[in-house]
């Protein structure tokens, strides 16, 4: 009998013990979690403060932003003083890419004129110019969007700006911009949509959200009719 409850105590210790030790690994993981919940949720928090502070916000199921011009390239112009503008592509171009994607971007020096290439996109075996909706010297570049292409998909219209310009002229102010913008992106969208009908025979919404369609799926000329119609590359 004093073996069995020994034998009993034995036991009862062991499994107070891998429990005590058990909760302690629980405690000790729930610590070290802390910090990289608390750093993923920070980072999200920064970019959505990044997104608010330059005006990005929803329209259907794209973002667009109402402090930026918007050409019918698909491409935006934010003005940063009277001699600097920043130029990148909208939501609805950086879409229409597979990632992972490049970009060629021109030099600092480089005289740009409006509708005229700017850079070129490079993705899943396809090409496509980027079209300048102004006309000046381009100043600078984003190196960060060299280094990192998917900035663009994440932040089209923040980190993911393409080049600085200083403009020629104050022809941009004539391109839409605020509530005009707005209900032209989302005219936008809605022809995306019934260009993916059209030309793969399925709808380009799944449950509400975005079906976004790599190049991969589609054939050379659908390609082609795909940059004329969206990026105003040529026919």
């Amino acid at each position: 009998m004093d073996t069995l409850l020994s034998a009993l105590e034995s036991a009862a210790v062991l499994v107070a013990g891998l429990t005590v030790r058990v909760g302690l690994l629980l405690i000790v993981l729930a610590v070290l979690s802390v910090p990289v919940f608390l750093l993923l949720t920070g980072m999200k928090g920064i970019d959505a403060i990044r997104r608010r502070l330059v005006g990005v916000m929803r329209v259907g199921r794209l973002f667009w932003s109402d402090q930026v011009y918007y050409a019918p390239s698909h491409t935006w112009i934010r003005p940063m003083s009277r001699q600097r503008v920043l130029v990148g592509i909208d939501d609805l171009a950086q879409r229409l890419f597979g990632a992972p994607m490049g970009f060629k971007l021109p030099q600092p020096g480089t005289e740009v004129r409006e509708g005229q290439p700017l850079a070129e996109v490079r993705t899943a075996g396809r090409r496509a110019a980027i079209l300048s909706p102004i006309s000046g010297v381009v100043t600078r570049v984003n190196e960060l969007v060299r280094e990192d292409p998917s900035l663009v998909h994440r932040d089209p219209y923040s980190r993911g700006w393409l080049v600085a310009v200083m403009p020629s002229d104050t022809a941009f102010q004539k391109l839409p911009v605020g509530r005009t913008a707005r209900t032209w992106l989302s005219n936008e969208e809605h022809r995306l949509s019934r260009f993916y009908e059209i030309q793969l025979g399925i709808a380009a919404a799944d449950g509400g959200d975005f079906v976004e369609h790599p190049p991969a799926l589609l054939t050379d000329e659908q390609w082609q009719a795909l940059t004329h119609e969206f990026l105003a590359n040529p026919a």
